[in-house]
């Protein structure tokens, strides 16, 4: 069988690998798709991948990174996870400008997480080229 090499891959650099694959994979429940021993890739949703890695070489800094995990149950997930013990920096929300609903919580490593549902049905619709 032929390897799916159509996608997307987004990496973040963690101090603590296996702190934080249990978080992704135990706490949020990404199923774990690769393990490359310093990264371990993680499927969000068709196409879509988070690679957890860590390295002496990249850098760690959480800043101007949000993850965002797109999902339609934004309330029952955020249950759930808050049932695990996550603390949410700001719980489940109507944000109007946008036209979403999101809640926002932090991995271990001080990465922001988004959980977000898109209220605008046209989201996901490929866009016309412009003439």
């Amino acid at each position: 069988m032929q390897p799916l090499n159509d996608g997307l891959v987004v990496f973040i650099y963690v101090d603590d690998l296996e702190r934080s694959s249990g978080f992704y994979r135990e706490v949020l429940g990404l199923p774990l798709v690769l393990d490359q021993v310093h990264c371990r890739i993680y499927k969000v949703s068709d196409g879509g991948y988070l690679g957890i890695c860590t390295s002496a070489e990249r850098s760690t800094s959480p800043e101007g990174v949000i993850v965002t995990l797109v999902r339609d149950d934004v309330d029952e997930y955020c249950a759930r996870l808050a049932a695990a013990g996550v603390v949410f920096e700001k719980a489940p929300q109507l944000y109007e400008k946008f036209d979403i609903y999101h809640a926002f919580l932090r991995d271990p490593d001080g990465y922001l997480i988004e959980i977000q549902r898109f209220n605008d049905a046209s989201w996901n619709v490929p866009l016309q080229p412009e003439a």
